[in-house]
Protein backbone atom coordinates (compact mmCIF):
# COMPACT_ATOMS: atom_id res chain seq x y z
CA UNK A 1 0.00 0.00 0.00
CA UNK A 2 0.65 4.00 -0.55
CA UNK A 3 2.24 5.18 3.16
CA UNK A 4 2.05 9.22 3.37
CA UNK A 5 3.55 10.90 6.21
CA UNK A 6 2.71 14.44 6.85
CA UNK A 7 5.82 17.02 7.60
CA UNK A 8 4.71 20.31 9.19
CA UNK A 9 6.87 22.75 10.37
CA UNK A 10 6.54 24.50 14.04
CA UNK A 11 7.68 27.92 15.07
CA UNK A 12 7.37 28.80 18.70
CA UNK A 13 3.68 27.24 18.55
CA UNK A 14 2.89 28.44 15.33
CA UNK A 15 2.19 25.46 12.97
CA UNK A 16 2.55 25.30 8.98
CA UNK A 17 1.95 22.19 6.75
CA UNK A 18 4.99 21.47 4.12
CA UNK A 19 4.40 18.78 2.05
CA UNK A 20 4.04 14.64 2.29
CA UNK A 21 6.66 12.11 2.22
CA UNK A 22 5.12 9.32 0.40
CA UNK A 23 6.19 5.86 -0.27
CA UNK A 24 4.44 3.83 -3.02
CA UNK A 25 4.42 -0.02 -3.16
CA UNK A 26 7.74 -0.21 -4.68
CA UNK A 27 9.02 1.37 -1.74
CA UNK A 28 10.04 4.59 -3.94
CA UNK A 29 10.07 7.61 -1.89
CA UNK A 30 9.06 11.30 -2.85
CA UNK A 31 8.76 14.25 -1.19
CA UNK A 32 5.44 16.43 -3.06
CA UNK A 33 5.46 20.00 -1.19
CA UNK A 34 1.97 21.48 -0.52
CA UNK A 35 0.34 23.99 -2.86
CA UNK A 36 -0.82 25.89 0.33
CA UNK A 37 3.11 26.42 1.68
CA UNK A 38 3.94 27.53 -1.73
CA UNK A 39 0.83 30.10 -1.81
CA UNK A 40 2.53 31.61 1.35
CA UNK A 41 5.25 33.42 -0.39
CA UNK A 42 7.07 35.85 1.00
CA UNK A 43 5.46 34.77 4.60
CA UNK A 44 6.55 31.19 4.19
CA UNK A 45 8.67 29.68 7.21
CA UNK A 46 12.01 28.23 5.68
CA UNK A 47 12.05 24.32 6.29
CA UNK A 48 15.25 24.70 4.40
CA UNK A 49 17.79 27.45 2.75
CA UNK A 50 18.24 24.54 -0.13
CA UNK A 51 14.78 25.50 -1.45
CA UNK A 52 15.38 28.99 -1.03
CA UNK A 53 16.73 31.70 -3.64
CA UNK A 54 17.12 34.79 -2.00
CA UNK A 55 15.40 37.67 -4.16
CA UNK A 56 14.15 34.89 -6.75
CA UNK A 57 10.74 34.07 -6.13
CA UNK A 58 10.08 32.30 -9.12
CA UNK A 59 13.03 30.11 -8.70
CA UNK A 60 12.33 29.42 -5.66
CA UNK A 61 8.63 27.80 -6.14
CA UNK A 62 9.94 25.74 -9.24
CA UNK A 63 12.73 24.29 -6.36
CA UNK A 64 9.78 23.71 -4.82
CA UNK A 65 7.85 22.52 -7.29
CA UNK A 66 10.15 20.21 -8.91
CA UNK A 67 13.85 20.54 -7.26
CA UNK A 68 16.09 18.17 -5.26
CA UNK A 69 13.81 17.50 -2.56
CA UNK A 70 10.90 16.24 -4.50
CA UNK A 71 12.76 13.48 -7.02
CA UNK A 72 11.93 9.84 -6.08
CA UNK A 73 14.32 7.26 -4.41
CA UNK A 74 14.38 4.06 -2.54
CA UNK A 75 16.09 6.14 0.33
CA UNK A 76 14.70 9.12 2.31
CA UNK A 77 15.69 12.61 0.75
CA UNK A 78 19.06 13.18 1.96
CA UNK A 79 17.72 16.33 4.05
CA UNK A 80 15.07 14.21 5.76
CA UNK A 81 17.70 11.40 6.36
CA UNK A 82 20.23 13.91 7.92
CA UNK A 83 16.94 13.99 11.07
CA UNK A 84 17.77 10.51 12.38
CA UNK A 85 20.10 9.53 14.76
CA UNK A 86 23.23 7.86 14.14
CA UNK A 87 25.54 4.95 16.01
CA UNK A 88 24.43 3.85 19.25
CA UNK A 89 21.33 5.47 19.83
CA UNK A 90 20.01 4.56 16.26
CA UNK A 91 20.42 1.37 17.07
CA UNK A 92 18.54 1.17 20.52
CA UNK A 93 15.61 2.96 18.31
CA UNK A 94 16.02 0.45 15.66
CA UNK A 95 16.26 -2.81 18.41
CA UNK A 96 12.86 -1.53 20.02
CA UNK A 97 10.81 -1.44 16.63
CA UNK A 98 8.81 -4.22 14.82
CA UNK A 99 10.98 -6.72 12.56
CA UNK A 100 10.99 -5.30 8.95
CA UNK A 101 10.16 -1.74 10.26
CA UNK A 102 13.72 -0.24 10.57
CA UNK A 103 14.20 1.89 7.48
CA UNK A 104 14.75 6.09 7.55
CA UNK A 105 11.27 6.33 6.68
CA UNK A 106 9.75 3.85 9.51
CA UNK A 107 12.13 5.51 11.95
CA UNK A 108 11.01 8.84 10.78
CA UNK A 109 7.52 7.97 11.13
CA UNK A 110 8.26 6.87 14.99
CA UNK A 111 10.52 9.69 15.79
CA UNK A 112 8.50 12.51 14.10
CA UNK A 113 7.12 14.29 17.17
CA UNK A 114 10.67 14.94 18.81
CA UNK A 115 12.89 15.16 15.45
CA UNK A 116 15.61 18.05 15.88
CA UNK A 117 14.65 21.75 15.21
CA UNK A 118 10.39 22.70 14.09
CA UNK A 119 9.93 19.62 11.68
CA UNK A 120 7.47 17.19 13.29
CA UNK A 121 6.68 14.09 10.90
CA UNK A 122 3.19 13.03 11.71
CA UNK A 123 1.45 9.37 9.90
CA UNK A 124 -1.37 10.48 7.45
CA UNK A 125 -1.87 6.90 6.51
CA UNK A 126 -3.28 4.45 9.76
CA UNK A 127 -0.10 3.33 10.21
CA UNK A 128 1.00 3.52 13.68
CA UNK A 129 4.23 1.78 14.94
CA UNK A 130 3.54 2.55 18.58
CA UNK A 131 1.05 0.04 19.11
CA UNK A 132 3.93 -2.36 17.31
CA UNK A 133 6.37 -1.49 19.61
CA UNK A 134 7.79 -4.21 22.05
CA UNK A 135 10.25 -2.38 24.00
CA UNK A 136 14.06 -4.04 24.19
CA UNK A 137 15.53 -4.88 27.48
CA UNK A 138 18.74 -3.63 25.73
CA UNK A 139 18.25 -0.46 25.60
CA UNK A 140 19.74 2.53 27.58
CA UNK A 141 16.66 3.64 29.37
CA UNK A 142 14.75 1.76 32.12
CA UNK A 143 11.51 2.48 30.47
CA UNK A 144 13.10 0.64 26.87
CA UNK A 145 11.24 3.15 24.56
CA UNK A 146 13.61 5.71 22.90
CA UNK A 147 11.20 8.62 21.11
CA UNK A 148 13.60 11.22 19.78
CA UNK A 149 16.00 11.98 17.79
CA UNK A 150 19.67 13.18 18.37
CA UNK A 151 22.42 13.24 15.40
CA UNK A 152 25.67 12.14 16.31
CA UNK A 153 27.26 9.26 17.08
CA UNK A 154 28.17 10.10 20.92
CA UNK A 155 25.63 8.64 23.24
CA UNK A 156 23.50 11.57 24.15
CA UNK A 157 20.13 10.95 24.88
CA UNK A 158 16.96 14.25 25.69
CA UNK A 159 15.91 14.68 29.27
CA UNK A 160 14.05 17.22 31.19
CA UNK A 161 15.45 19.37 33.91
CA UNK A 162 13.74 18.95 37.42
CA UNK A 163 15.41 21.06 39.56
CA UNK A 164 18.74 19.76 40.15
CA UNK A 165 17.91 16.69 38.46
CA UNK A 166 17.90 15.20 34.79
CA UNK A 167 14.87 12.58 34.22
CA UNK A 168 14.42 10.99 31.08
CA UNK A 169 10.69 11.80 29.72
CA UNK A 170 7.91 9.95 29.67
CA UNK A 171 7.37 9.15 25.84
CA UNK A 172 5.72 11.80 23.78
CA UNK A 173 7.57 14.07 26.33
CA UNK A 174 10.00 16.59 24.45
CA UNK A 175 13.19 17.62 26.83
CA UNK A 176 14.74 20.57 27.33
CA UNK A 177 18.18 19.04 27.69
CA UNK A 178 20.53 17.00 26.03
CA UNK A 179 22.55 14.69 28.38
CA UNK A 180 25.66 13.43 26.81
CA UNK A 181 26.58 10.16 28.20
CA UNK A 182 29.90 9.05 30.20
CA UNK A 183 31.99 6.94 27.72
CA UNK A 184 33.87 3.58 28.64
CA UNK A 185 36.00 4.46 25.20
CA UNK A 186 37.16 7.92 25.89
CA UNK A 187 38.00 9.28 29.35
CA UNK A 188 36.51 12.09 31.01
CA UNK A 189 34.36 12.57 27.64
CA UNK A 190 31.85 15.24 29.38
CA UNK A 191 34.56 16.44 31.49
CA UNK A 192 36.70 17.42 28.44
CA UNK A 193 33.43 18.71 26.38
CA UNK A 194 32.42 20.80 28.64
CA UNK A 195 36.44 22.27 29.19
CA UNK A 196 36.36 23.42 25.41
CA UNK A 197 33.08 24.60 25.61
CA UNK A 198 34.22 27.31 28.11
CA UNK A 199 37.67 27.26 26.59
CA UNK A 200 35.68 28.73 23.19
CA UNK A 201 32.79 30.91 24.87
CA UNK A 202 36.07 32.40 26.52
CA UNK A 203 37.88 33.15 23.10
CA UNK A 204 34.20 34.98 21.46
CA UNK A 205 32.31 31.68 20.25
CA UNK A 206 28.45 31.97 21.31
CA UNK A 207 27.70 29.23 23.49
CA UNK A 208 24.85 26.91 24.51
CA UNK A 209 23.82 27.17 28.28
CA UNK A 210 25.82 23.96 29.78
CA UNK A 211 26.75 22.02 32.93
CA UNK A 212 28.13 19.10 34.79
CA UNK A 213 25.79 17.03 36.87
CA UNK A 214 26.85 13.94 38.45
CA UNK A 215 25.50 11.11 37.30
CA UNK A 216 24.15 9.86 40.39
CA UNK A 217 21.54 12.53 39.97
CA UNK A 218 20.45 11.39 36.10
CA UNK A 219 17.02 9.23 36.37
CA UNK A 220 14.95 6.64 33.99
CA UNK A 221 18.47 5.89 32.35
CA UNK A 222 20.28 2.07 32.88
CA UNK A 223 22.78 2.25 35.69
CA UNK A 224 25.24 0.20 32.96
CA UNK A 225 24.58 3.34 30.22
CA UNK A 226 26.31 5.45 32.98
CA UNK A 227 29.04 3.20 34.33
CA UNK A 228 31.83 5.16 32.13
CA UNK A 229 32.01 8.20 34.50
CA UNK A 230 31.24 10.25 37.26
CA UNK A 231 29.30 12.96 35.62
CA UNK A 232 26.72 13.71 32.26
CA UNK A 233 27.26 16.71 30.19
CA UNK A 234 23.78 18.76 30.50
CA UNK A 235 23.32 21.09 27.17
CA UNK A 236 19.98 23.61 27.05
CA UNK A 237 18.66 23.04 23.78
CA UNK A 238 18.60 25.73 21.41
CA UNK A 239 15.95 24.48 19.21
CA UNK A 240 13.32 24.40 22.02
CA UNK A 241 12.23 27.33 23.71
CA UNK A 242 10.64 27.60 27.98
CA UNK A 243 7.45 27.39 27.17
CA UNK A 244 7.29 24.96 25.00
CA UNK A 245 7.87 26.22 21.40
CA UNK A 246 10.29 24.92 19.23
CA UNK A 247 12.84 26.65 16.96
CA UNK A 248 14.02 25.44 13.57
CA UNK A 249 17.34 24.57 12.66
CA UNK A 250 18.93 22.75 9.89
CA UNK A 251 22.27 21.52 9.72
CA UNK A 252 24.89 21.85 6.75
CA UNK A 253 24.69 18.43 5.51
CA UNK A 254 20.91 19.67 5.19
CA UNK A 255 21.23 22.60 3.36
CA UNK A 256 23.89 20.82 1.01
CA UNK A 257 21.17 18.31 0.66
CA UNK A 258 24.17 15.43 0.77
CA UNK A 259 23.76 12.32 2.89
CA UNK A 260 24.83 12.16 6.37
CA UNK A 261 27.64 9.59 5.12
CA UNK A 262 29.45 12.48 3.60
CA UNK A 263 29.53 14.69 6.43
CA UNK A 264 33.44 14.06 6.11
CA UNK A 265 33.85 14.62 2.40
CA UNK A 266 30.93 16.74 0.61
CA UNK A 267 32.67 20.04 1.04
CA UNK A 268 35.92 21.94 3.02
CA UNK A 269 36.20 24.94 5.61
CA UNK A 270 35.57 27.04 2.38
CA UNK A 271 32.61 25.94 1.85
CA UNK A 272 30.85 26.40 5.61
CA UNK A 273 32.00 30.00 5.14
CA UNK A 274 30.37 30.69 2.03
CA UNK A 275 27.27 29.17 3.14
CA UNK A 276 27.35 31.05 6.51
CA UNK A 277 28.03 34.16 4.01
CA UNK A 278 25.32 33.30 1.69
CA UNK A 279 22.54 32.45 3.92
CA UNK A 280 23.71 32.71 7.74
CA UNK A 281 24.31 36.55 8.08
CA UNK A 282 26.41 38.13 5.51
CA UNK A 283 29.90 38.57 6.90
CA UNK A 284 28.83 38.28 10.41
CA UNK A 285 27.92 34.57 9.33
CA UNK A 286 31.65 33.74 7.40
CA UNK A 287 33.52 35.62 10.64
CA UNK A 288 31.72 33.07 13.20
CA UNK A 289 32.53 30.82 11.03
CA UNK A 290 36.53 31.41 11.14
CA UNK A 291 36.38 32.17 14.59
CA UNK A 292 35.11 28.51 15.07
CA UNK A 293 37.62 27.30 12.95
CA UNK A 294 40.33 29.16 14.88
CA UNK A 295 38.97 27.60 17.92
CA UNK A 296 38.97 24.49 17.15
CA UNK A 297 42.71 24.89 15.79
CA UNK A 298 43.73 25.87 18.96
CA UNK A 299 42.08 23.19 21.09
CA UNK A 300 42.23 20.20 18.48
CA UNK A 301 38.92 19.81 17.46
CA UNK A 302 39.43 17.41 14.71
CA UNK A 303 35.07 16.59 14.70
CA UNK A 304 33.89 19.70 13.22
CA UNK A 305 32.31 18.10 10.14
CA UNK A 306 28.95 19.34 8.66
CA UNK A 307 26.35 18.19 10.81
CA UNK A 308 28.48 20.37 13.38
CA UNK A 309 27.60 23.36 11.64
CA UNK A 310 23.87 24.36 11.57
CA UNK A 311 21.32 27.58 10.62
CA UNK A 312 18.92 28.33 13.00
CA UNK A 313 15.88 30.37 12.10
CA UNK A 314 14.79 32.63 15.31
CA UNK A 315 13.09 34.39 12.25
CA UNK A 316 11.41 31.82 10.84
CA UNK A 317 11.83 33.30 7.48
CA UNK A 318 15.73 34.48 7.60
CA UNK A 319 18.76 31.85 8.52
CA UNK A 320 21.75 32.39 11.12
CA UNK A 321 24.08 30.92 12.69
CA UNK A 322 23.32 29.01 15.46
CA UNK A 323 25.37 28.87 19.02
CA UNK A 324 28.26 26.16 18.75
CA UNK A 325 27.95 22.68 19.90
CA UNK A 326 29.65 19.69 19.77
CA UNK A 327 33.01 20.80 20.79
CA UNK A 328 35.49 18.20 21.83
CA UNK A 329 39.55 18.47 22.05
CA UNK A 330 39.49 15.38 19.62
CA UNK A 331 43.04 15.22 19.57
CA UNK A 332 43.46 14.13 23.43
CA UNK A 333 42.32 10.99 22.64
CA UNK A 334 43.41 10.25 18.75
CA UNK A 335 47.07 12.80 18.70
CA UNK A 336 45.90 13.64 15.52
CA UNK A 337 46.25 17.34 14.39
CA UNK A 338 43.86 16.68 11.37
CA UNK A 339 40.88 18.74 10.83
CA UNK A 340 37.39 17.18 9.81
CA UNK A 341 37.46 19.34 6.32
CA UNK A 342 40.09 20.44 4.80
CA UNK A 343 41.18 24.25 4.80
CA UNK A 344 42.93 25.46 1.71
CA UNK A 345 44.31 22.03 0.52
CA UNK A 346 45.11 20.69 4.00
CA UNK A 347 44.02 18.97 7.07
CA UNK A 348 46.56 19.73 9.00
CA UNK A 349 45.85 22.18 11.40
CA UNK A 350 49.50 22.18 13.01
CA UNK A 351 50.15 24.33 9.70
CA UNK A 352 47.73 26.40 9.52
CA UNK A 353 48.55 30.11 9.43
CA UNK A 354 46.48 33.86 8.53
CA UNK A 355 47.42 33.27 4.42
CA UNK A 356 45.01 30.43 4.25
CA UNK A 357 41.78 32.55 6.36
CA UNK A 358 43.23 35.59 4.13
CA UNK A 359 42.67 33.49 1.07
CA UNK A 360 39.34 31.90 2.24
CA UNK A 361 38.16 35.63 2.69
CA UNK A 362 39.29 36.29 -0.89
CA UNK A 363 37.29 33.34 -2.53
CA UNK A 364 34.29 34.63 -0.05
CA UNK A 365 34.32 37.94 -1.27
CA UNK A 366 35.43 39.17 2.18
CA UNK A 367 38.23 42.12 2.88
CA UNK A 368 41.05 40.23 3.87
CA UNK A 369 42.09 43.31 6.31
CA UNK A 370 38.79 41.97 8.33
CA UNK A 371 39.23 38.61 8.29
CA UNK A 372 42.65 39.14 9.65
CA UNK A 373 42.01 41.45 11.94
CA UNK A 374 38.77 39.06 13.34
CA UNK A 375 41.06 36.34 13.52
CA UNK A 376 43.83 37.57 15.26
CA UNK A 377 41.50 38.95 18.12
CA UNK A 378 40.20 35.40 18.50
CA UNK A 379 43.31 34.17 19.04
CA UNK A 380 44.63 36.68 20.96
CA UNK A 381 41.61 36.20 23.27
CA UNK A 382 42.03 32.60 23.73
CA UNK A 383 45.78 33.20 24.96
CA UNK A 384 44.53 36.35 27.14
CA UNK A 385 41.87 33.98 28.83
CA UNK A 386 42.54 30.52 28.68
CA UNK A 387 46.08 29.81 30.75
CA UNK A 388 44.26 31.05 33.64
CA UNK A 389 40.92 29.61 32.93
CA UNK A 390 41.56 25.84 32.06
CA UNK A 391 43.04 25.16 35.60
CA UNK A 392 39.58 25.91 37.47
CA UNK A 393 37.92 23.34 34.38
CA UNK A 394 36.85 19.96 35.24
CA UNK A 395 39.53 18.57 32.29
CA UNK A 396 42.02 16.31 33.87
CA UNK A 397 45.25 18.44 34.48
CA UNK A 398 47.12 16.01 32.51
CA UNK A 399 44.83 16.24 29.65
CA UNK A 400 44.64 20.30 30.15
CA UNK A 401 48.45 20.51 29.70
CA UNK A 402 48.72 18.50 26.65
CA UNK A 403 46.03 20.76 24.88
CA UNK A 404 48.28 24.05 26.77
CA UNK A 405 51.46 22.67 25.13
CA UNK A 406 49.94 22.04 21.52
CA UNK A 407 48.27 25.24 21.31
CA UNK A 408 51.54 26.33 22.06
CA UNK A 409 53.29 24.87 18.85
CA UNK A 410 51.02 25.92 16.11
CA UNK A 411 51.78 27.53 13.12
CA UNK A 412 48.83 30.16 13.81
CA UNK A 413 49.56 30.96 17.22
CA UNK A 414 53.58 31.54 16.19
CA UNK A 415 52.83 34.32 13.37
CA UNK A 416 50.63 35.97 15.99
CA UNK A 417 53.29 35.80 18.22
CA UNK A 418 50.86 34.51 21.35
CA UNK A 419 51.78 32.82 24.62
CA UNK A 420 49.94 29.92 25.82
CA UNK A 421 52.23 28.88 28.82
CA UNK A 422 50.23 29.47 32.54
CA UNK A 423 51.26 32.95 33.91
CA UNK A 424 51.95 34.46 30.10
CA UNK A 425 48.45 36.31 30.18
CA UNK A 426 49.76 38.30 33.45
CA UNK A 427 52.98 39.46 31.62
Amino acid sequence: MTETLGVYLRSGHDETRVGSLVRDRRDMIRFITDASYIELGEDRPVLSSSMLFVGDEERTVGHLKSGRFTQPGRDLPPWFGNLLPEGALRDMVSRGLPSGRTSDFDILRYLGEDLPGGVIVRSEDGVELDGLVTPSTEVATESGTIKFSLAGVQLKMSMLKQDERLTFPATGTNGDIIAKLPSTRYAFLPEVEFTCMKLAEAAGVVMPHCELVPAASVSGIRAEALSGGDYVLAVTRFDRTADGGRVHIEDFCQVMEVPKERKYTAANEETVMNIAKRLGGGTRGFLEIARRLAVNILMGNGDAHLKNHSLIYSDPRVGGISPAYDLVATFLYDGSDDLALKFRNTNNSAIVGMARFARAAELCGITENVVRKFVTHTVEQAADTWPALIGDLPMPADFAKKLVDRAQRLQLSGELNVSFAPGAAAD
